[in-house]
């Protein structure tokens, strides 16, 4: 009926990805720069919005590629139109990377949305953004 039911599940998951990155975030609540550009990161984004989608019971696909697009808006603010297009391309190219990373955040997202896992792997492949402008 309309999306509005999806509202719910945007937002609980914009607050476990805000909640996930929180130690990465700048004072200006940006995540770093490297983090656009890193199939991994980004296939577990999409695994983590698509497996508690499924988890929830929305089977549409363009109801799952709303709450996508809301998380990845939530994670890259203005980067995030860019960030989903290198994400369609390499499911289109079927990147090695992209598609263990996605497999392995499949495996370890829940409904409850504990993101403990991706937490970690984030602090350990990624500094913290500086928020300094140029």
């Amino acid at each position: 009926m309309f999306g509005l039911g999806l509202g719910k599940h945007k937002r609980k998951l914009e607050i476990a990805l805000e909640t996930c990155f929180y130690p990465l975030i700048d004072e200006l609540g940006n995540v770093p720069i490297p983090m656009q550009t890193d199939p991994a990161i980004n296939a577990s984004i999409l695994a983590v919005c698509e497996t508690y989608a499924r988890s929830q019971n929305v089977t549409k696909q363009s109801d799952i590629a709303l709450i996508s697009d809301a998380a990845f808006e939530e994670v890259y603010r203005l980067e995030s139109i860019n960030v989903q297009d290198r994400v369609s391309a390499w499911q289109n190219d079927n990147n090695d990377a992209f598609n263990q990373a996605y497999a392995a955040a499949e495996a370890k997202t829940t409904a409850d949305l504990d993101l403990t896992w991706l937490t970690d792997f984030a602090k350990e492949n990624f500094k913290p953004a500086t928020g300094l402008m140029l």
